[in-house]
């Protein structure tokens, strides 16, 4: 059985942050871009575990979708990945 993906409201505020700055020289590849990013993230409920676990924080992962880092929480208990936030990778790691 697959996993929910559940969106925080920081991870969709930053995908909107991250489209709109892309569509602003070009809207297709913003949408390109946002599909496949979305594409990639909906792996996560069928394979929760293949982002890397984050050394300071083991519950948090994090999955690359270059140059875009994804964090994320898997709640076994409740069948649900939730997204937490988007991040550039070339920025410093977010404090959870």
């Amino acid at each position: 059985m697959d996993y929910r993906l559940r969106f925080s409201q920081r991870a969709l505020d930053d995908l909107a942050e991250i489209i709109g700055h892309i569509a602003e020289d070009d809207p297709e590849a913003a949408s390109r871009f946002g599909n496949s990013l979305l594409d990639h993230v909906d792996l996560l409920s069928r394979f929760p575990y293949m982002g890397d676990a984050i050394r300071k924080r083991s519950r948090v992962r994090k999955l690359l979708h270059s140059p875009i880092l994804v964090y994320y929480i898997v709640r076994r208990d409740k069948r649900v990945v939730e997204v937490l936030h988007l991040r550039h990778a070339s920025r410093q790691s977010p404090q959870f």
